[in-house]
């Protein structure tokens, strides 16, 4: 298991697919299944709520953390991070949105179907604890 967050987006933490349409075998009926997971300094769990935490250290070496997510429904996205730099970004390594350097952020964006990543980043020497709620909203 990787201990770390990757800290370049080609090593970064698979968080699987986070939101995906599902068919009822009885009924025919399709829906959207939100999933979520918590990772707690690179240990993982499924918890299958739509609410997905991360509690990872930053800082000194590691000043950039990255996870990798797929969503195959549009949702709405909210991420608050406390004691790092945020930011979602395409597959084409174009920020979606950020939190313009802040250390602290709410943010809130709607995502198409496809692979994002999920940036952390600091401009501290000093190790520190960050934390981070990602929750998914269907459209």
């Amino acid at each position: 298991m990787q201990s770390d967050m990757g800290n370049k987006e080609s090593g970064a933490w698979n968080m699987g697919t986070l939101a995906k349409r599902r068919r009822n075998p009885q009924t025919g009926e399709s829906r959207d299944i939100l999933t979520g997971a918590d990772w707690n300094e690179g240990a993982t769990s499924k918890n299958r709520s739509g609410v997905s935490s991360i509690s990872e250290s930053i800082g000194g070496d590691d000043i950039t953390d990255w996870a990798r997510f797929k969503v195959n429904v549009p949702v709405q996205v909210n991420l608050v991070t406390d004691n790092a730099i945020a930011a979602i970004v395409n597959s084409s390594y174009r920020v979606v949105v950020d939190s313009s350097d802040g250390y602290s952020s709410n943010l809130t964006t709607t995502l198409e179907p496809g692979v994002y990543f999920i940036q952390f980043s600091t401009e501290s020497s000093i190790g520190s604890l960050f934390t981070s709620k990602f929750t998914l909203t269907e459209v």
